[in-house]
């Protein structure tokens, strides 16, 4: 809405000094309120109306008499009441307003090159995107990730891996997740490996430089085998994920899943160290850990990736 985005900034430019001890409404947070009320839009003005409390609490009177003011003028330049636009006066600090949050977009892309051992040891290209979009209790994340390699115009690693996962908060840290994935590495034994699981999820730490989540819940997989029969399994599903602020533009992060079945199980655990270069500009160094318990006929069971890439943020 332009007139949150107005206040917002409006609210930085008058919080750049000391508020008044006379708790007096700065002028530019006024004409922000008057157009937010000028609009006519309920949620609008309530989110207005809920930013100029937060930033001018000792200001609360003052922002009561000058809605009641606005709305005074309009009774009486309106004859017909209905016309007048409907929107509260007052509110307590007991009950705020409810204030709609815009959805928001975060993504990064990386590319760079990586260096493995296990079925196909070698060096090659990896490149990979993620997107998170989130609402006020909910978020949807993508990622996709590829390993493409030759040797000699041969092709001797190509690793593809694309996930989706929809959660829904249902309080401060717990939430309900799905979690939809495709995986291709024939050279782990499986031309296609589809699973789906959904259940619960936790936040264990939300703190600014420390953030820890954990889920866990049943799993169905379908693995087309490289020369083999499909399978297709029921199986238990259990991960983490953790980001850690090291220091100024430093951060480490760490990914873990278990796919735990009576025929075999997938461990996968992803370790990456970022350090800020240039605005959004990170450089990234990985190293990822895929073991099969029950690998296919003629394979290695445990694959180990080392990646050095470029990660830009949006």
């Amino acid at each position: 809405m332009i007139g949150i985005a107005a206040l917002s900034f409006a609210l930085v430019a008058t919080t750049a000094e000391p508020v008044a001890s006379d708790a007096a409404l700065p002028a530019g947070v006024a004409e922000m309120i008057d157009a937010a009320l000028s609009s006519g839009d309920q949620a609008e003005v309530e989110a207005v109306l809920r930013a100029a409390r937060r930033a001018y609490p000792a200001a609360g009177e003052a922002i009561d008499h000058r809605v009641a003011a606005w709305k005074a003028t309009r009774l009486v330049s309106t004859p017909t009441p209905a016309a007048a636009v409907p929107v509260k006066a007052t509110t307590s600090a007991s009950e705020p307003p409810a204030l709609v949050r815009a959805v928001k977009w975060t993504g990064e892309g990386e590319a760079g090159a990586f260096a493995n051992t296990g079925n196909a040891p070698g060096i090659g290209l990896v490149g990979g995107f993620k997107l998170l979009v989130e609402g006020e209790n909910w978020r949807v994340g993508t990622t996709a990730r590829a390993d493409y390699q030759e040797t000699d115009s041969v092709v001797t690693r190509e690793q593809y891996r694309f996930s989706a996962e929809p959660n829904y908060k249902f309080d401060d840290r717990g939430y309900l997740y799905g979690l939809g994935q495709y995986e291709k590495d024939r050279f782990q034994g499986f031309a296609s490996r589809y699973s789906i699981s959904g259940g619960l999820g936790y936040s264990v730490l939300k703190d600014e430089g420390a953030k820890l989540s954990v889920k866990a819940g049943p799993a169905w997989r379908v693995t087309n085998a490289v020369g083999g029969e499909r399978e297709s399994v029921v199986a238990g599903l259990a991960s983490l994920e953790a980001k850690v602020k090291l220091g100024p533009g430093l951060e480490y992060s760490q990914d873990a899943s278990a796919y735990v079945d009576a025929q075999g199980s997938t461990f996968y655990t992803l370790a990456a160290l970022d350090s800020r270069l240039i605005g959004k500009l990170k450089a990234r160094l990985s190293y990822m850990v895929q073991h099969e318990t029950a690998p296919e006929l003629g394979r290695l069971g445990t694959d180990t990736t080392s990646r050095l890439t470029l990660v830009y943020g949006f």
